[in-house]
């Protein structure tokens, strides 16, 4: 084992280290999912949403979808909506947030909150159409407007700590690899 920079202690390989930053999120997700389904305040913010977008913003499309699914069905169970419309929709938020990061933008927090607020307002208007306005219950407005866009707000709230907390946990559990640049060859012509 290689020995880190003065510190004396052996270096982390890359397979410990990617298990070790997928068992945190693991640990953080449940926390997410507990906090979602304990009581209290009414309308709760949906802290595994802004968790699986800050998560894809630096993984990869197929784990991000995949978080992204397994998230989207734990919401569905602790808002006790159809299993699987959320679970469909942030699969496929989440894969597109990783496609954006990996080939668009960069990885910054102004970005997140750009991305993350479009796919927000996308879920929000969805599952106001989809669960309310499309039955014509009466007072449908009034879950739009006392119940959907707080939880909407607090999410949106939330998700800077969250994009704080999943940095954090990226900056040291993350792969230490580092592009690497090829020398330049002699035998090509530059203009």
């Amino acid at each position: 084992m290689k020995k880190n920079n003065g510190s004396g202690a052996p270096a982390l390989k890359p397979q410990a280290k990617t298990a070790i930053k997928w068992a945190v999120f693991a640990v953080f997700a449940v926390f997410m999912y507990a906090s979602s389904t304990s009581g209290g305040a009414s309308p709760k913010a949906l802290l595994l949403f802004p968790f699986a977008a800050a998560v894809a913003v630096f993984e990869s499309e197929i784990p991000s979808a995949v978080l992204g699914s397994v998230s989207g069905l734990l919401l569905d169970v602790s808002l006790g909506k159809l299993t699987g419309f959320t679970a469909l929709l942030m699969c496929l938020f989440c894969a597109g947030i990783s496609a954006l990061f990996a080939r668009l933008l960069r990885k910054n927090i102004v970005n997140y909150l750009a991305v993350f607020s479009a796919a927000g307002g996308i879920y929000l208007y969805l599952d106001y159409y989809f669960y309310y306005k499309i039955w014509g219950y009466e007072g449908y407005r009034l879950v739009l407007t006392h119940r959907l866009i707080p939880s909407a707000l607090k999410t949106l709230a939330w998700s800077l700590p969250v994009f704080g907390a999943v940095y954090v946990i990226e900056r040291l559990c993350g792969s230490s690899r580092k592009p690497k640049l090829e020398e330049q060859d002699k035998n090509i012509d530059r203009v």
